[in-house]
């Protein structure tokens, strides 16, 4: 029970620090296999329905961004190959206006990301935090990790029917980023 207590206490704590620090326009919410009307759409699956980024725990291996797809309870993660589970998802929520994509390359990200706040989708353990990435690919919409790990070698994975999938290093892809337009410049007191 106390250990629960400290877990709640934490959760609330760092809900709170998310909330004060600018990033107010974008949460997770737990994933129960229905879409919240504040859910972040990422594009379109292939039948056109909107397609939704997640992220679900894999044991030993920490967060993972995942898609989530209309009507599908489970996800499946891509960590040294494809992981499927119906527990510990959460979908991205917020405000779709305050988020935006850009395109860069596995070699070109920390250049193209520099000047801009990357949401942070997942963290991989022993390595460290990974960014959400897009690509279109054969006709739809696919969600996936970035890892930024290493400088130069910021490599987009997703799941492609039962495998993991790596772009190379080459390949156009998107990374969703935070972008407040409707920030007020402070006036000058001259």
């Amino acid at each position: 029970m106390i250990r629960f207590k400290l877990l709640l206490a934490t959760t609330l704590f760092l809900s709170y620090i998310c909330c004060t620090c600018g990033y107010r326009y974008f949460y997770w919410r737990e994933y129960t296999g229905t879409i919240p009307s504040d859910a972040i759409v990422a594009g379109r699956d292939i039948s056109g329905k909107d397609l939704y980024i997640g992220q679900a725990y894999v044991k030993n291996g920490g967060w993972q961004v995942v898609p989530i797809y209309q009507g599908i309870k489970e996800a499946i993660a891509v960590l040294n190959g494809p992981k499927k589970t119906d527990k510990y998802i959460k979908i991205l929520c917020g405000e779709q206006n305050h988020l935006r994509w850009v395109v860069t390359t596995a070699k070109d990200f920390h250049e193209d990301m520099e000047d801009k706040v990357g949401v942070i989708g997942g963290h991989e353990d022993g390595w460290g935090e990974t960014h959400i990435g897009r690509i279109s690919y054969e006709g739809e919409t696919r969600i996936g990790k970035v890892n930024s790990f290493r400088t130069g070698k910021a490599n987009f994975y997703f799941h492609d029917r039962g495998t993991e999938r790596d772009i190379g290093d080459n390949y156009l892809f998107e990374v969703l980023y935070y972008n407040d337009d409707y920030v007020i410049e402070p006036r000058s007191l001259h």
